[in-house]
């Protein structure tokens, strides 16, 4: 089936929260701009029950520039949009106690280290004491030693933030079409030119095509990566648990631990959501299956932490959504060399949703100007690769 329609400028396949903030932002910038999504909008990792860390709290170094991006306009857009995005600033600590076998200097010395570090790299953040931790948190656990603080850090609401700027982006004159898997690009003299649908139809792509799919990235790019554009990444399912809160206690903050692999979040009716724990299987088509040892880690960690979660009740459990992590858990953003016209970014890495209107901010200036933003570059996949081959070039200027 071959297509009827005209190209819009730019086409965009992926509707989570990358490719509708990327649409809205293309669009104000005066692009034709054509979405497509294979399922529904926040259908994938970007939608689900509660709420995501907007956070840059204990994040990777070299993410931290684009966060602080980020956070502006989550702030800029909670306003500017009638109804808002669904972002609360509430601030996020890093919670430390002393684990078996370490040293309260060194843990000490991590706090204050973390905290410099971040402050210098965009993200302002101060050592809270025992004691100044507990008066912000008294429900903490009494075995804390203090937490980093993060004021510009909170939470958002993933699915109703993606489908507001579904909603802003088709007011800009953004064509948004739903139910309309991508399975193959089609190019021509190293530019692409369509991309084809699972029903046949081609989809005209004019300027630029922007591949924003996550889970389903890899596989759409494979036939026009060169080898060394390939990345080390695998998927996982994320599960959140959700607890009752009989005893009505209060978290004030975004809270994580710095020895647990632990978020803990209390969603607008008081429930508490509880995640960054174990993982759990899931099927070729998608399918999750629980996992009670999961569950089990999750909530003793979160006990361990706020110690009235003993008196909580278990709600529901949610892992419905696929996430796609890169080796060393920093996203993938690139622009393909087959296909000078094609930008991707995938490998979100299960953080992805905080720091996404930092990114599609950086590549709508990448598009619009034709110029890669220097802030991009710790992003490319190269990082896998190009140590090696600078090694082997050092060896022959040496040989010779």
């Amino acid at each position: 089936m071959s297509s009827t329609h005209q190209a819009s400028e730019i086409v965009i396949v992926g509707g989570g929260i990358y490719g509708t903030s990327l649409a809205y932002q293309l669009a104000k910038a005066g692009k034709s701009v054509t979405l497509l999504e294979a399922g529904e909008i926040a259908g994938g990792a970007s939608g689900g029950p509660g709420e995501r860390g907007v956070r840059t709290n204990g994040r990777d170094f070299r993410e931290l520039p684009v966060c602080a991006l980020s956070l502006e306009l989550w702030s800029h857009y909670q306003q500017a949009f009638e109804g808002g995005v669904g972002y609360r600033r509430i601030g996020g600590i890093k919670v430390f106690d002393i684990p078996y076998g370490h040293r309260e200097h060194e843990v000490m010395g991590r706090m204050h280290a973390m905290a410099a570090a971040q402050s210098s790299l965009g993200a302002p953040s101060e050592v809270w004491s025992r004691d100044e931790t507990l008066s912000r948190e008294p429900e903490l656990a009494a075995g804390i030693i203090g937490a980093v603080y993060c004021p510009n850090d909170g939470v958002g609401d993933h699915t109703f933030a993606t489908q507001q700027f579904a909603k802003e982006a088709a007011k800009a004159g953004v064509s948004i079409r739903t139910q309309a898997k991508v399975e193959e690009i089609i190019h021509t003299r190293g530019v692409a030119t369509g991309v084809r649908l699972a029903g046949g139809e081609v989809v005209p792509v004019g300027e630029r095509l922007v591949i924003v799919a996550n889970a389903g990235a890899q596989t759409l790019l494979q036939p026009i990566f060169k080898p060394h554009e390939f990345s080390p990444v695998w998927n996982l399912m994320p599960q959140m648990h959700y607890v009752s809160n009989p005893l009505n206690k209060k978290v004030n903050h975004l809270i994580s631990h710095a020895h647990r692999r632990l978020a803990v979040k209390q969603i607008p009716d008081g429930t508490l959501m509880l995640s960054g724990g174990a993982h759990v299987a899931h099927t070729p088509e998608g399918l999750w299956k629980g996992s009670l040892s999961s569950m089990t880690q999750n909530v003793t960690d979160a006990i361990m932490t706020f110690p009235f979660i003993d008196h909580s009740t278990f709600m529901k459990a949610d892992a419905s959504r696929i996430e796609t992590v890169a080796a060393d858990q920093i996203p993938l953003i690139g622009q393909t060399e087959t296909l000078a016209n094609t930008l991707y970014g995938y490998a979100w890495s299960g953080h992805g949703f905080a720091i996404s209107l930092g990114f599609t901010k950086l590549m709508t200036d990448w598009i619009t100007s034709g110029s890669k933003p220097e802030a991009l570059e710790a992003f490319s996949p190269t990082r896998f690769h190009k140590p090696a081959a600078l090694l082997r070039s050092a060896e022959v200027s040496r040989a010779a």
